[in-house]
């Protein structure tokens, strides 16, 4: 039977001795893959995996991409002006305005990569709700923005399918985007 905990206890192996079986030597960018149905037993692992990761020897630093999403639309001003036009508006409309702003100058994946980038040695990043990066952008385009930039073991969780080694499914609905170059890890 599959088990989150399993898999996360191989995930912090892999954190402990990134380059063990790694003979890129890529970025310590990891993809904690599970199947969206197990949303919210992911976010309640959350504390308990906190605490596992601590105990391995790391700080840990966990970055909300909700949080980052939400501070990008509230520095816009925007909001209140959607709220008045939501309800002549239809979704697709709504979803463009959002990824207009979001997109502006990569003010999203800067943030993402600011947070990132800045995280003291010794600390684990964890990457949460990315999710509702839907139907904004892939998490590949944050992987791709950190690229070369990354210091220290970074966990994105992603809901979503494995497909072979490299590829993924985005919320099991998107095509596999076979382009990840991360290591992929659960979700099998």
């Amino acid at each position: 039977m599959y088990s989150l905990d399993s898999d996360f206890n191989d995930l912090i192996d892999k954190i402990r001795d990134p380059d063990a079986l790694n003979p890129a030597r890529s970025d310590p960018v990891f993809y904690f893959v599970y199947d969206p149905k197990l949303m919210l037993d992911l976010k309640r692992h959350l504390p308990r995996w906190t605490s596992r990761i601590r105990e391995a020897g790391f700080e840990v630093r966990r970055v909300s991409l909700a949080d980052i999403l939400w501070e990008m639309v509230d520095k816009s001003g925007r909001w209140d002006v959607w709220l008045e036009l939501e309800s002549g508006a239809d979704a697709n409309q709504i979803n463009e305005a959002v990824r207009d702003v979001l997109r502006q100058a990569n003010n999203l994946i800067d943030r993402v990569a600011e947070v990132v980038e800045s995280t003291p040695d010794g600390t684990v990043v964890l990457l949460t709700e990315a999710e509702l990066l839907h139907p904004y952008f892939r998490t590949r385009t944050i992987e791709s923005r950190l690229h070369d930039k990354v210091k220290t073991p970074t966990v994105i969780f992603y809901p979503g399918e494995r497909s072979g080694q490299y590829g993924l499914r985005f919320l099991g609905f998107y095509p596999v985007d076979g382009n990840y170059r991360s290591t992929l890890h659960g979700g099998l």
